[in-house]
C-alpha cells in the first residue's frame, strides 16, 4: 500500500510538472506577438531610409567608378583618340541607364566593356529639378563653367592624359526614383580627371562624401 502510495504520488509530481512546462499561453502569444509587430512597425521606415541611401550612394559610386576606369584605359592607350564613357537607355528597359566604357569607340555596350546598371534605386536626373546646385559648386569651388549630364544619351571623353577632351567640369545628378526621400547625390568630374563624390538632403544641404 505503501508503495503504492508512492507510485501515486510520483505520477502526479511528474503530472504537475510536465503541465507547468507546455509553453505559452494563446494569451501570452498574441501579446508577444502584437509588442513584435509594434516594434517592427516603429523600425521598418527608419530600415527602409538607411537601405534608399545606401542604394542611391552606392549608385553614385559605381558611376564614379566607371568614369575612373574609363579615364585608366584612355591613359594606357596613350592615343590620341578619345576614350569615351557613355551614359545611354538600356536596349530591353528604357527605365535603365547604361553606364559603360566604349573601349571600341561603337557607341554600344559590349560583352567585353565593363558595364554598369543604373535603375530605381539611383539614377541619373536633370539639373533643373535638384535643389542646391550652385551652392554645391560654390562649396566644391568650382569658378568655371560646369557641364549636367542629361539623363538620357551622354558621353564624356578622355584624353591620353587622362583629362576631358570638353575642358569643362562634369557633373552627374542622380536620385532615387524608389525613394525621393533619399535626397540627391553628385559626382562631380572635374578637366584633370578627379572625381568627387557629394550627397545632399531633399533640401539641396549639400556635404562631400568622398
Amino acid at each position: 500500500m505503501v508503495y503504492a502510495q508512492g507510485v501515486m504520488k510520483s505520477q502526479k509530481w511528474k503530472s504537475r510538472k510536465w503541465n507547468g512546462a507546455e509553453g505559452f499561453s494563446l494569451t501570452e502569444l498574441v501579446v508577444t506577438m502584437a509588442v513584435a509587430l509594434v516594434l517592427i512597425g516603429i523600425g521598418m521606415p527608419s530600415f527602409l531610409r538607411a537601405y534608399h541611401s545606401y542604394q542611391l550612394t552606392n549608385a553614385a559610386s559605381q558611376l564614379a567608378d566607371i568614369l575612373r576606369l574609363t579615364r585608366y584605359e584612355a591613359i594606357q592607350r596613350n592615343v590620341n583618340t578619345a576614350e569615351n564613357c557613355v551614359l545611354k537607355p538600356d536596349a530591353g528597359d528604357p527605365t535603365i541607364t547604361d553606364a559603360f566604357a566604349d573601349t571600341n569607340g561603337n557607341g554600344s555596350p559590349d560583352p567585353t566593356e565593363k558595364i554598369i546598371l543604373l535603375g530605381n534605386g539611383g539614377s541619373l536626373v536633370a539639373a533643373g529639378g535638384v535643389p542646391g546646385t550652385a551652392g554645391l559648386l560654390t562649396a566644391a569651388k568650382i569658378t568655371s563653367a560646369a557641364i549636367a549630364a542629361t539623363p538620357g544619351n551622354f558621353a564624356v571623353g578622355f584624353d591620353s592624359r587622362g583629362a576631358l577632351t570638353s575642358g569643362n567640369v562634369t557633373v552627374f545628378y542622380l536620385a532615387s526614383g524608389l525613394a525621393p526621400e533619399a535626397g540627391y547625390r553628385a559626382v562631380l568630374l572635374m578637366p584633370a580627371g578627379s572625381i568627387q563624390v557629394w550627397s545632399a538632403d531633399i533640401n539641396g544641404n549639400w556635404g562631400q562624401l568622398r
